[in-house]
């Protein structure tokens, strides 16, 4: 949350007893179109700083309007979203850097049994992210579809459930069928024909396979995005101009 302190005499001088009444309206006013400037400052930035970003990310900057008895304005990321990640939370990193944010496909993957060893696909540490493999299905933004991390983890899900002998026998006997499956680094290291080194999620189609997700470690981020120092300077921009202009009508 960013603050705006001001002082009324210092910015239109001495001050009127009318002036003195007038103040909390024009406090008010000006601190919600300064709360307003800033958020729009801070989407614009967004766009120029992230590549290719999403909408829910640019318009994820939100504002609490001031009123004239509560002479505050916030302005804030969003953080509740019904069916995705939450932006205030998978933009912390950006602002000010840490581990990268786990979304929830990354984190059901870690609820989600191996049936080959038993644990957990994916550690603490770790991320799945997408290859360049052409089937490898993107949106306009340039992301994996929401559909095909839905199939992913359907099948995998299915995999764990069906239980280690199962999933074996069904992945050399049907060579035709079209499917997405896990394999860890054993593996990997078990199968020389193979040309991926390391472990990810693989989609077996008309008995050719492609890797689609290669797991890693989990990335570190520095903050690249000063979301304080980008809504503070345009909101105090903005509040001074609204408010001399409001208070001196």
């Amino acid at each position: 949350m960013v603050e705006i302190e001001f002082d009324a005499a210092a910015i239109i001088g001495k001050i009127t007893e009318l002036q003195r009444v007038q103040i909390p309206r024009a406090g008010a006013i000006a601190l919600t179109q300064a709360a307003y400037a800033a958020t729009q400052e801070l989407k614009q930035q967004a766009k120029v700083t992230f590549n290719n970003p999403v909408p829910l990310t640019y318009n994820a900057f939100l504002y609490q309007k001031a009123e004239p008895d509560r002479l505050e304005a916030k302005i804030f990321v969003r953080d509740d979203v019904p069916k995705g990640n939450s932006p205030s939370r998978y933009l912390l990193p950006q602002i000010h850097g840490g581990l990268y944010y786990r979304t929830r496909f990354q984190r059901a993957l870690s609820y989600t049994i191996d049936a080959d060893n038993g644990g957990p696909i994916l550690a603490p540490n770790r991320v799945m992210v997408p290859t360049g493999s052409e089937f490898v299905r993107r949106n306009m933004y340039g992301n994996m579809s929401p559909g095909q991390y839905t199939q992913i983890l359907s099948a995998l899900r299915s995999e764990s459930s069906a239980g280690n002998k199962t999933v074996r026998s069904n992945r050399g006997r049907n060579k035709t069928a079209t499917r997405y499956f896990y394999m860890n680094q054993e593996m990997i290291d078990e199968n020389r024909n193979m040309r991926s080194r390391t472990p990810g999620i693989f989609l077996l189609r008309n008995g050719t396979l492609s890797k689609v997700m290669t797991e890693t470690s989990l990335p570190m981020y520095s903050g690249k995005f000063p979301f304080k120092d980008i809504a503070e300077l345009a909101a105090r921009k903005k509040f001074n101009e609204v408010f001399s202009q409001t208070i001196l009508r």
